[in-house]
Formats: C-alpha cells, structure tokens, sequence
C-alpha cells in the first residue's frame, strides 16, 4: 500500500473522530487499509454501492496489497471522507448489525473470493463484527459437584484462555506455573529480536481484540503485556501459583480424580483435581544440538531461549548454531554489535515475503483503528480469510505421479518455489555462492518458514558476517571444530537450535488408568483425537497436542479457541449428565489418526524426502494439522457423546 509519511499532528493522533477536521480525517485516511475501508464504509452508508467502483484483488506475498491503482485509492478515500462527514453532521449514531445478505457480500468483496455455504458460518463468527464472545461454553452451575476443582498446568496463551473460561462457568480452578511470573513463552523468550510470527491482529484472543499494537508483528515484552493485561482484567492472579512445576500427574481409580505432585517454591506437595488441563505448549523446552564437546566450551554459551543478557557482544567472536526462526530473528540485531559472527547452517529456510514484519504503526493507522467504526474489523478479518483461510495450504498439496523438479511436489508448489527464489534472488543480487547456500533442496513448506522483509540476507551480506554450510565434527575449547579440520575460534556460541516440540509434557509424567505412563505410551509417537483427549486418560485435556499445529495460516490463538471450546464442551456434556468421568474411546481416536496421517503424507511436510521437527523418528508427522481453518473449527464445535465412555 502506498503510505504517505507526514509530520505528526493531532495531538500525536489522539483527537477523537468526533472533533477532527477534514483535514485530519483525509490525512489519517492515507494511511488506510482500502478493502478494509470500503467495507467499514458500508456501516456507515447502510449499502454497498460503492463495491462497485472499487474492487480490490489479493495479491499473494503483499500483506496490504489491494491490486488497485492510485486513481482507485483516491477514489475510495474520497467515498470515505464523504461518509464520515455525513456520519459526523448526524451526530455519530450508534451501527446497527448489517443485514445478511451485506454481511455476506462484504466478507466475498474485502478478497474477491466467493465463500462456500459451508464458509460462512465459520467465517461470520471469526469477523465478530460487534466484538462478542462467540466461543464461550456455558454450563450449569448446579451441575458442579460441591468441591469439584480443575487443575491447569501452564499460564501462557492456552492456560490463562482456560482459566477464563472456566471463571465464566463458575468452575473452581487453579493455575501452576514453573515460572516467576505468567504468560509463558513470552516470559521466557527475552532474546533480541523475538518476535510473534503471526499478524498481531490474529495474536490475540477473539474476545479481547487488541488493535493498538506498535507494530505488525510485535515483540515479546508487548505480547507479554497484552497477556498480563487479561490477566488482570480477568483477576486471575488470584487463582495462580507461582515456582510451582508439576512433576506428575497421576489418575487416582478409586476416586476418579488427579493426583497432581508439584514442587512449589522448592517444597513437595500435592493438589487433588477432578479434572486436569494440560497448557504447557510445545515451544518451551531448549533443544541443544547432538553434537560431541559441548560443555568443553571455555567461552560463553547459551540457548537462544534462555538469553543470557549480561554478556555484551561488542567486538566478541561470536558463533551462531542454527537459521531457523530464532536465529532469523536476533542475528540481524545481534550483527551490528559482534566484531566477527559466524553461522552455521544445516539447512536452509524458505524465506516468506513479508513486507510487514519489522514495519511499526503510524500514529494515523493506529487512529483508524481506534476511530472508524468496524475498520479494526475488517481489517483484521482481512489478514484471517488471506492469510489463515486456507492461505498458502493449497500449494502444499502433492500431486499423485508428479515428475516435475527437485524439491517441488506438485504444480502449485513448483510456482511457490520459483517465486520465493525469485524473491532470494532479487535479494542477493551476483553473489552466486550466497544464493546456494539460500535455497533449500526441499519443497516449501517441508518444514517451518522464515519471515522475511530482507533483514535475514542483508545482515549476512555484512562484511563481519560469515555463512557457514561446513558440517560441525565437535564443538572444542577454543570453539567449532569442522569436519574440514578447520578450527573456528570463538568467544561466544549461541545455540538457535529450537526446542524439543516433538517431546509433549516433558519433563512432566502423566499417569493414567492402570498405571499407563503417557510419554511412555506414546513412545515418540504422539497420538491424540483432535489434538486433545486420549484414551486412558480421562478428565485430562491437552491443548496444542498432537496434531494440531499450523504450518502456514493464522495464529496458534484461533486453534487453541476452537480446541479449548471443544474441552469446555467435554466437560459440559459431564457435569451436566452426572458422570465422574469422560474419555475417549481408542477405536474412534484411531479411526482419526488413520484420516490425519493419510492427509499429512500429501502435504509438503509429510513428503518422505523431508526430514524436520514435525515428524518423528518413524516418519510420522506429529505435529501439524494437514486441514484447512474451516474443517478444524466444524470438528472442534462441540463433541459428540458417542466418541466417549461416560462414567
């Protein structure tokens, strides 16, 4: 989109609408989002006439491209000004909820795309034009047994969504946490440039939009605000304790209740739950690579995820393990500081255009989201039917007997994977043994992308800044030793080697009936019946489990919601039906597995040839749902008593 960047006025754009003066309101206009414009204006007008003379087109890889000309954005821009003054001259009067037929309508025109029947619904509830609460679960009170209490384990994103639920039903509960303080890994990621790798208007919860975020993809001290926010809006500090990391979890027979061991504040002890939420995610436990040597380091030495502030980098020989998505991240702003930086890399990402990543709000958008009736919205509904529904996930696909070039799967993956090299290539410019380095012999979307405005190649474009593809042998005392036999000194190695997403509830035990240990059960091999309740497991639910992970899309936040609507409905057909527990059957969960595993091996991400952390050491993909947004909500909408045995 073309922005205009103008000296700020207005009080820093804090005037409310109501006293702007055309000039203001035509200047913070510039900056408008135009699909998100015209359809806000169709509140304010009661039609939408002007549709017709101004239709956006999505254009792929340009988060705010509309595909019009700056003749039409004038136009849109003037239709808009019109209807503000109009709505201004009449005093501001309250929006009444557009007829159907608009609603629908507006949601096909902000992307040119028609919905399916079987879309709107989904779609309707995600746009929540008059911010309500769609994915509450309601359950009868009187229904809960005297003493009854559930135990969550975790308070970042899923684990304090949980709480509130359960506070809305009157469901007593507790919260643990490991940690000194909530709101999980945007506690615990502190490393430079860490960042969310969603829209931010999709990183936040349904019910509590946020739309005055400083940038479009926000840093970690701000998404840990936000979280913190809710937390106190919701007093849920009440109902946490804090240092506290659970050991085990331990199904009791003879009660048909939770046995939950902790060590709280350094002491044992032990809390008794009727039901058990499991909210520990998956991003949260450093993965160190296998690599001989490693404590023989004389230097510094740290995981990427447990950032060791107090050692300055100024001038330091510092060596990098890993490009992935942290790495990607805190390398740019780490370079400028190290007198000499090494990368090493095994494989290298595909890298996303997005122009966005690192680009702050203008006073003026903030404005517009602040100030124009459903612009907010739209806007972020937008970003969700683009970039979540269904997104990138059709170029995904394979194609039965493809034969066309290495590292492509189908058709639509080879025109992805000429573009993003394209788009490498336009980056790198002649330097012909950079651009080898960059491009991955795998299919995109094999394995989990990049972000990528060009900070990731211009900083290893820098003269201090060395890209290394030699194979590590050991790590030794005085630094990287290459399978070459070539010694790379360094005063500081910093490991981006992720986490260890493939082990869930490690460290933590969880036992079920007959003494089944789940982590042993699954035995690398993770399986759950929609990411959520196993077999022999009963009152015990798991979110972001096994199979219900994104590789392209929107926010882990929309699949948590849809997951945490189908627990709190597990635990409503209970209570409200009287029986002590629910669980799974095994048939029906794997029935299901069989479905999933099916649709993951035509995806990038199950191609044989590709080796990462969404699958295990079988081959299986354990990590990622192969559907589209859609199916994942019509399957998480309430549950179906027949999959269960109620006792």
């Amino acid at each position: 989109m073309n922005k205009i960047i103008r000296e700020t006025r207005m009080s820093d754009w804090q005037t409310p609408l109501s006293t702007a003066s055309d000039d203001e309101i035509e200047e913070g206009l510039e900056h408008a989002h135009i699909p998100s414009l015209m359809t806000a204006l169709m509140h304010l007008t009661g039609n939408r006439d002007h549709f017709k003379s101004v239709q956006p087109h999505f254009v792929m890889f340009a988060e705010e491209e509309d595909g019009l000309t700056e003749e039409e954005r004038k136009l849109a821009r003037g239709l808009a000004l019109d209807a503000l003054k109009k709505y201004l001259d009449e005093g501001c009067p309250k929006l009444s909820q557009p007829p159907s037929e608009d609603d629908v309508a507006a949601m096909n025109y902000i992307t040119g795309e028609d919905m399916t029947p079987q879309e709107v619904p989904f779609l309707r509830e995600e746009l929540n034009l008059f911010a309500e609460d769609t994915r509450r679960v309601s359950v009868d009170s009187s229904a809960v047994p005297e003493g009854f209490q559930v135990v969550i384990i975790g308070t970042g994103m899923s684990g304090i969504m949980s709480a509130i639920r359960l506070k809305q039903t009157g469901i007593p509960f507790v919260m643990l946490e490991k940690n000194p303080e909530m709101s999980g890994t945007w506690y615990e990621n502190t490393y430079p440039g860490c960042q969310v790798d969603s829209a931010n208007h999709l990183y936040s919860y349904i019910f509590e939009p946020n739309h005055q975020w400083s940038g479009h993809y926000s840093g970690s001290a701000e998404l840990n605000a936000y979280f913190n926010r809710i937390v106190d809006k919701y007093e849920l500090r009440q109902h946490v304790r804090l240092n506290t990391e659970v050991k085990s979890a331990t199904f009791n027979e003879q009660d048909n209740r939770w046995v939950v061991d902790v060590i709280s504040e350094g002491e044992p002890d032990q809390l008794i739950a009727d039901t058990v939420i499991s909210a520990v995610g998956q991003l949260n436990t450093p993965k160190m690579p296998d690599l001989e040597g490693l404590d023989s380091f004389e230097g510094i030495a740290f995981h990427s995820a447990r950032w060791e502030h107090q050692h300055k980098l100024e001038g330091k020989r510092v060596i990098v393990i890993g490009t992935g998505c942290s790495a990607a991240q805190f390398v740019p702003k780490i370079a400028p500081h190290c007198g000499d930086l090494k990368v090493f890399q095994r494989t290298p990402p595909w890298l996303l255009p997005t122009e966005l990543y690192h680009q702050p709000m203008s006073p003026q958008e903030l404005w517009l989201f602040r100030e124009i009736p459903f612009y907010a919205r739209w806007y972020r509904f937008y970003l969700f039917r683009t970039l979540a529904v269904d997104g990138l996930l059709p170029m995904m696909y394979s194609e039965p007997g493809w034969k066309g070039p290495p590292g492509t799967i189908g058709s639509a993956n080879e025109v992805l994977r000429e573009h993003l090299i394209e788009s490498v290539r336009e980056q790198v410019g002649d330097d012909t043994e950079l651009m080898a380095k960059l491009i991955p012999d795998y299919p995109p979307g094999g394995k989990r992308p990049v972000l990528d405005d060009g900070a990731w190649i211009s900083t290893l474009k820098r003269d201090n800044v060395h890209l290394l593809t030699d194979k590590i042998a050991r790590i030794v005392p005085e630094g990287v030793l290459t399978e070459d036999g070539e010694l790379h000194q360094a005063d500081v190695i910093i490991y981006g080697t992720g986490f260890q997403a493939d082990q869930f509830l490690i460290p933590m035990q969880v036992i079920g009936r007959n003494g089944l240990d789940l982590v042993s059960h699954w035995g690398g091999d993770p399986k759950a019946y929609k990411g959520t309740v196993v077999p022999d497991f009963p009152n015990f639910y798991c979110l972001y489990g096994p199979n219900s992970n994104i590789v392209v899309g929107a926010s882990i936040v929309f699949f948590v919601e849809c997951q945490l609507r189908y627990a709190m409905g597990c635990l409503k057909l209970q209570l409200e039906n009287g029986y002590q527990t629910i669980e799974c059957k095994k048939d029906v969960m794997d029935r299901y597995n069989e479905q999933i595993d099916a649709l993951n091996r035509e995806r990038a991400w199950g191609a044989p040839s590709v080796k990462s952390w969404y699958k295990n050491d079988r081959g299986r993909v354990t990590q990622n749902w192969p559907g589209t947004h859609g199916e994942w909500w019509q399957q998480t909408l309430a549950p179906d008593p027949a999959d269960f045995t109620l006792r």
